[in-house]
């Protein structure tokens, strides 16, 4: 049997851009059920931003837009609450974005930031 659910949509916002690449790519990624966003120690700023597809773990909070859900440990919804995640494509290449109100200064890469 599994813990509750924290439904949790005031962590993380999802947009339709970056909800239907999760849904594109979930389709390659064969017994997961969403897109995992963390937050862990390390880069050139003190914390970076990990991304991946997995499952529902205990205690996860889940944020369910446009018909993904998104899974974030309790430990890292304190630093993303508020963030957004997007997914951009252009000129200047493509690829998911979080554009975190939290983080008071980033690297030049825009993986890392601090709080």
């Amino acid at each position: 049997m599994s813990e509750p659910t924290t439904t949790a949509s005031n962590i993380v916002s999802v947009t339709e851009a970056a909800a239907a690449e999760v849904k594109k790519l979930l389709v390659s990624e064969p017994g997961k059920t969403g897109l995992r966003l963390g937050i862990r120690g390390g880069g050139c700023s003190g914390m970076s931003y990990g991304l991946g597809f997995d499952v529902q773990e205990a205690g996860d909070h889940v944020i369910e837009a446009h018909g993904v859900k998104v899974y974030v440990d309790p430990k890292s919804s304190i630093y993303l609450k508020g963030a957004t995640l997007d997914f951009q494509g252009g000129l200047e290449g493509k690829g998911f974005t979080i554009k975190n109100p939290q983080a008071k200064s980033s690297c030049g890469c825009g993986e890392s930031f601090t709080v």
